[in-house]
């Protein structure tokens, strides 16, 4: 590569360098944050001997058998979600995006992917709701609320209604209100965006998927991230120590990863 990373200056106080708060405070502020924390690491290749030790414990899963019965859009308790078109729940499915209409939509200065067949059908200020119980539904799902659920002035009903209810979650809305007490925008004034994802495991209640973000600085980091089906929708389920994820690597390119297309 013609750079190499250089050495950060260390800022005390920090929120982000807090033990256990890493990653807390949401995807774009965590990808300005972390860089000095993250060593860099080559190509798409998985986590291995010294880059395995930058990552904070992996949440990763072994691949779940696909599933391969067809399941319709479910109503839900929370949200009287419309029925969507998108009901395919084999995992193969999620490499192709193209079926499900794929376009792209600004949430402040951030794109963020949506489709007419796989969600969100529902937007609500910053909440985006109403994903197919399907693994491509589930990839939306993540993309959206790992960004709403910090950013944006309705952050926090993002958090109350689309983050799933256990002890993390709590604790994760401490973490981005006390990184959001010294910001003067709702928004970040340098935004990374998607490059890619790679799903981990699949089942009808769970699913593991790791999205790949182009940093302004020209590399990549990698997050792994778990939804939930919890009340008719995909919630976003937070770490043990209330962070978006305890898997995070930063990389040289997203190869092994499968591009978003353009919408």
């Amino acid at each position: 590569m013609d750079q190499q990373p250089t050495a950060p200056e260390q800022e005390p106080q920090n929120p982000y360098t807090r033990p256990g708060f890493l990653a807390s405070a949401g995807i774009i502020a965590l990808i300005i944050a972390l860089i000095p924390v993250l060593i860099l690491t080559g190509g798409g290749d998985e986590p291995t001997g010294d880059e395995a030790s930058v990552t904070e414990g992996s949440s990763q899963q072994a691949p779940a058998p696909a599933v391969s019965s067809s399941a319709g859009q479910e109503a839900g308790t929370q949200s009287s979600c419309p029925a969507l078109k998108d009901t395919t729940t084999d995992t193969a499915s999620i490499a192709d995006l193209a079926p499900i209409g794929l376009s792209w939509k600004k949430f402040g200065p951030i794109n963020l992917p949506a489709s007419k067949d796989a969600g969100p059908a529902v937007v609500d200020g910053g909440v985006a709701r109403c994903y197919a119980h399907t693994p491509r539904g589930a990839l939306l799902a993540l993309t959206n609320i790992s960004i709403r659920s910090s950013n944006g002035p309705d952050w926090r009903d993002v958090v109350d209604q689309q983050v799933y209810p256990d002890e993390a979650q709590e604790v994760f809305e401490q973490g981005v209100a006390a990184s959001r007490a010294d910001q003067t925008s709702d928004f970040p004034s340098s935004t990374p965006t998607l490059a890619g994802y790679k799903l981990i495991s699949y089942t009808p209640d769970t699913a593991v998927i790791d999205l790949a973000f182009d940093t302004p600085g020209g590399t990549v980091l990698t997050m792994v991230l778990t939804a939930r089906w919890h009340e008719g929708d995909w919630k976003q389920q937070m770490s043990p120590n209330g962070g978006q994820s305890e898997s995070v690597v930063k990389r040289f390119n997203a190869n092994g990863y499968s591009p978003f297309p353009a919408g």
